[in-house]
This record gives C-alpha cells, structure tokens and sequence, in this order.
C-alpha cells in the first residue's frame, strides 16, 4: 500500500529539508514529475528558505504541503520525517516515473524510489527509506525505517536489512537461506 498524492489548484512545491546533492536531485526529479519548484531548509547550504529547524515556520507550512528529508544521516533523516508529519505537512513517498515498483508492495511515509530502481512484490519499506538509481530490493524483502540502498546496491529475495542501515554500491545482501 504506497501512499500517494495528488497536485491540487492550491499546490505549491515541495520543501526539501537538506540541499545537497541528494537534495538537490530530488529537487530535479520532483520538478521534472510535476510536483513543482521546492523551497529547500539546510543549516550551511546558501540560497535556502531557512535552518533545518524552520520547517515550522508559518510561512512555510501550509496545511497538507509536501516535504521530503533528503539527509544522508539515516537517523537524522526518519527523525526530521516524522518532526515535518506532525507539524502538519504531507510526507508522500516519491517514485520516479523512471523507477519499476511492485503493486504489491508496501513504502511507508518519505520512502525517496530514484530512477532504475527496483522494489519487487511484497518488499516492505520502512519510513524513510532511499532506494537509490540503479538499486534492487527484490520480493519479499524487508527494509527498516531509514535504510539507504546507494546506486547499485542489492537486496535479493526474503533478506532483512536493520533500521537505519546502508547497504553500500555494489553490495549484495543476501537471502535467508543463502547462509545455511
């Protein structure tokens, strides 16, 4: 059950917390999408809307308006997911047009599916989770809150990955009983 969203007559772009260079992809492929032009927060980044910490601002926040955590911390990232829902913003999962997910599957709330990538039926992630270009989260697997699969990283059939985790470019986490 993926959660989705619809662009209203009121829509405004998104907010982005974090412009890095994660942050500032997504900002493109959201645009790119049609979710419109995002407002980004970062403590050091110049040209932002204000902190990390702004998010609150009520020049910001507008009822059911969209944000995105786009933070490499894992931790940082699922707390400032969940800080942003209950100030009252929408925490959508994103999937590229570019990007195959399964029916089937399940992303909870600020899930971030970026081009190539695969999540295969039954895969459940958790809130937060980056499935980055060109990764594979094949069926029946289970992500925690706030993994990040880099470019290329593999998670094959039934395997778990621990909350807050990285699973590296180029590394494979293998299936249950591939360890027999």
């Amino acid at each position: 059950m993926m959660q989705g969203f619809s662009l209203g007559k009121n829509h405004r772009g998104p907010l982005i917390l974090g412009k890095g260079g994660f942050g500032r992809q997504l900002a493109d492929w959201l645009a790119e999408d049609g979710w419109g032009q995002p407002e980004f927060l970062d403590d050091n980044a110049p040209g932002c809307a204000g902190t990390l910490r702004d998010y609150a601002d009520p020049a910001l926040l507008r009822p059911g308006r969209t944000a995105f955590v786009a933070l490499g911390n894992n931790e940082l990232r699922v707390t400032l997911l969940q800080k942003v829902a209950a100030a009252g913003y929408a925490t959508p999962v994103y999937i590229s047009s570019d990007a195959s997910v399964s029916p089937s599957a399940v992303l909870e709330p600020g899930c971030v599916i970026l081009p190539q990538a695969y999540v295969g039926a039954g895969a459940h992630l958790g809130a937060g989770c980056i499935v980055n270009a060109g990764a594979i989260v094949d069926h029946d697997a289970v992500l925690g809150r706030g993994v990040h699969i880099a470019p290329g990283g593999i998670v094959k059939a039934g395997a778990e990955v621990a909350a807050f985790a990285k699973v590296d470019s180029g590394e494979i986490i293998r299936s249950p009983w591939e360890h027999a």
